[in-house]
């Protein structure tokens, strides 16, 4: 499992299964001391029939999540 680092957060791409179907998600991991864990949808109300395509959806918006904070989505 890849974590990226965004700044406060380390964030990862996962999927997860609610009523047999599945959801990727973004989870955020708080920097320590802090260990709050936070999962949020990646496209709200879709679903995949597969974990396996869950999953690669939630890492592909994972990757793109890090390159538009390193590109200073952020710096407002």
């Amino acid at each position: 499992m890849t974590e990226f680092d965004i700044g406060e957060f380390f964030i990862r791409g996962e999927a997860r299964e609610v009523d047999g179907e599945f959801q990727a998600v973004i989870v955020m991991r708080a920097k320590p001391p802090l260990k709050t864990v936070t999962w949020h949808q990646v496209e709200k109300d879709r679903w995949f029939k597969s974990l396996d395509i869950a999953a690669l959806a939630a890492m592909e918006s994972a990757k793109e999540l890090k390159a538009a904070v390193d590109a200073g989505a952020l710096k407002a």
